[in-house]
């Protein structure tokens, strides 16, 4: 069964392996897909890569995550709402696991076992346990120097 978290934009921030700068990046359409004990909660970053600046945070941050999807350390959304409806979804099941997919279309989906622990100051923070390249798409992920290369392309042509 899947449950709707959140239809609007909530911000996510990224943190990566090996010292690597954090993301931040715009989730929509949170929603949470129960199937006995595993729960797989979807995040949709689609719409980063939409922006008509090839050069905003956002895009790049979204560019960055599909050449480094598997650096990808944790997930913070400081968001209560979404943390309230995880928790309840989390303690009505008896032995939970969480898995996380993280949707970036075109350039792929990317499917992570995590996880959860609450915020001090609110939201809920997604520690990444194991990336599962089995259940990922990540078969139209860039490289990040043609990923920049198309930026400077883009910023070139705007008037």
């Amino acid at each position: 069964m899947k449950y709707s978290l959140r239809k609007t934009p909530s911000h996510l921030h990224l943190t990566y392996k090996y010292g690597e700068a954090n993301g931040g990046l715009l989730g929509r359409n949170l929603s949470l897909e129960a199937d006995g004990n595993r729960l797989t909660l979807e995040v949709d970053l689609s719409a980063n890569l939409l922006a008509r600046n090839k050069q905003s945070s956002w895009y790049l941050d979204a560019v960055s995550l599909s050449t480094n999807f598997h650096k990808l350390k944790s997930l913070q959304c400081p968001d209560n709402l979404v943390r309230t409806r995880l928790i309840r979804a989390w303690e009505g099941v008896t032995d939970p696991r969480l898995r996380m997919r993280l949707v970036l279309s075109p350039r792929g989906s990317y499917l992570y076992e995590v996880a959860p622990h609450s915020l001090f100051m609110g939201g809920i923070q997604l520690d990444v346990q194991a990336f599962l390249e089995e259940e990922s798409d990540v078969g139209t992920a860039t490289t990040e120097a043609s990923a920049m290369a198309e930026a400077d392309a883009d910023g070139k042509h705007a008037t």
